[in-house]
């Protein structure tokens, strides 16, 4: 009777620690998976940030803005350019004010992951108009 209480003892000490390691595995895998989430966001994110720097700088040293624009690939719906890349959407949103004096060309670059926005850059022009003496 001896030896049947030791091995059911045994018994329970095995079954605790593979419970142990289970419910350890199960958090090294949330943990891991959590990371990998992470990781893929500020990828997005980096890369959003280049190309909406790139195009905001193109946006602002441009005469036509739209053709360069249509350069890089985007489409208008509604006012607003939109480009689909890998892991994000770049949206451009152009707004320009007309005064006697000159233009003021505003454009919003916004780099979007899953209805989040990772990155706004704004890029503003003043174009004074020619005064005759």
């Amino acid at each position: 009777m001896k030896e049947s209480g030791r091995a059911n003892a045994l018994l329970v000490e095995l079954l605790l620690v593979i419970f142990f390691f289970m419910i350890s595995a199960a958090i090294l895998v949330q943990v891991y998976a959590d990371a990998k989430l992470k990781s893929r966001t500020a990828q997005a994110t980096n890369a959003a940030m280049l190309e909406g720097q790139n195009i905001a700088e193109d946006l602002y040293g441009s005469d036509d803005p739209e053709a360069v624009l249509k350069d890089y690939g985007f489409t208008s719906q509604d006012g607003v350019w939109t480009l689909e890349k890998k892991g994000y959407v770049l949206k451009v949103t152009p707004k320009v004010e007309e005064t006697d004096s000159g233009t003021l060309r505003t454009y919003e670059v916004a780099g979007v992951e899953g209805g989040k926005t990772l990155i706004t850059l704004p890029s503003t022009r003043y174009i004074p108009k020619e005064v005759s003496p």
